[in-house]
């Protein structure tokens, strides 16, 4: 397990720097040597701040959004955001926000790693329209192969929204809930928006609290080919929940959520989404999805998903042919009650100390 050092801020001098890679190479042999167990978070959070990256601590005072344009970011940065906030509460002129926003710059910030870090507002989370929330993103991505390990997100409009330079994407050992004040992390429209069909990983995550969990769908911009691309969902666990000014309330009513897999099913509309593969995670929803789903239903499993190894939570309350998506496509599905999610929150927690 890697024990995070003490967050110190100051100047960025080169003993500094020296000291920090020799913090990391020490780091690294730790996790050699001990031999314990190590969630893909550890491992991720070691290669980034242990190796022979250049590092870039954030700092307090930082800009907003961070890092600012033009940062120089040269490639393969690890930003070091560990007790850290971030908060997008400020609208502008145009009532957009975003808390980290990583322009894209040719011939840099490419390879990046950003680690740990809480991005919220403190926006009222049940009474804020959301057409508001529509706005607001936690953390807008333009460039290629982002690593975003152990960040927290809380009180979002999309929680991460990848754009169509931002390929090859990483999310591990990040999270949403409610830090124990809270229902749930407040994800008021996409946990994970990537609309422009780029590859990416979801590992180790506890996303409680999502309106959508996974967007792949072109809408209103130019449809997108991604079939040659691949989303990989692994070691995770998700929960869907409402909030009481949910999208379109005249249509839709109060309290309402989407669907697990907001996925394109009409490629000349919506694009065509990558390959997606599911395994080892939990999936919970506990009520019906009223909007942003796929073919196979609001609560359903995108057509031709290779899946095995999932557990479904609450599954009583999901429409029939929703549930039956998952069980036609999926190997070695377990069925668990909230006691269930509960004891698999709790897991999740005791292995992942704050950064």
């Amino acid at each position: 397990m890697v024990t995070p050092s003490s967050h110190a801020h100051g100047p960025r001098t080169s003993e500094r720097i020296i000291n920090r890679r020799l913090l990391g190479v020490a780091l690294g042999l730790a996790v050699i040597i001990a031999a314990v167990a190590c969630t893909p978070r550890d491992v991720a959070q070691s290669d980034c701040l242990g190796g022979s990256r250049p590092i870039v601590d954030v700092g307090p005072g930082h800009v907003n959004p961070y890092p600012g344009f033009p940062a120089s970011l040269p490639n393969g940065t690890a930003i070091d955001a560990r007790g850290e906030t971030f908060d997008n509460s400020t609208l502008d002129a145009q009532g957009r926000s975003n808390a980290v926003k990583f322009h894209f710059i040719e011939g840099s910030r490419d390879n990046l790693c950003f680690v740990g870090g809480t991005i919220s507002t403190s926006l009222d989370p049940e009474n804020t329209p959301w057409a508001t929330w529509h706005s607001i993103i936690g953390m807008q991505v333009l460039v290629p192969n982002l690593k975003v390990v152990g960040t927290t997100f809380r009180n979002e409009g999309d929680l991460v929204s990848f754009q169509v330079t931002a390929t090859n994407w990483s999310l591990i050992g990040i999270r949403s809930d409610g830090g124990g004040t809270a229902p749930s992390g407040y994800i008021h429209d996409d946990c994970i928006e990537n609309d422009f069909m780029n590859s990416g990983l979801v590992d180790d995550a506890k996303l409680d609290g999502c309106t959508v969990f996974l967007s792949a769908i072109s809408g209103g911009t130019t449809p997108v080919d991604g079939h040659l691309n691949t989303v990989e969902v692994r070691n995770s666990l998700v929960r869907l929940q409402g909030y009481h000014n949910s999208f379109d309330t005249p249509k839709y009513g109060f309290d309402r959520h989407g669907g697990f897999f907001k996925w394109a099913s009409n490629p000349v509309t919506d694009g065509v989404a990558p390959q997606l593969h599911v395994h080892d995670s939990v999936f919970r929803a506990d009520s019906p999805g009223a909007y942003g789903g796929n073919s196979n239903g609001f609560l359903g499993l995108p057509p031709g998903t290779n899946c095995h190894d999932v557990t479904l939570i609450n599954t009583s309350a999901w429409p029939t042919g929703d549930l039956a998506s998952w069980q036609s496509q999926c190997t070695n599905i377990t069925y668990g009650s909230t006691a269930d999610w509960d004891a698999a929150a709790a897991t999740w927690e005791a292995d992942h100390p704050p950064m």
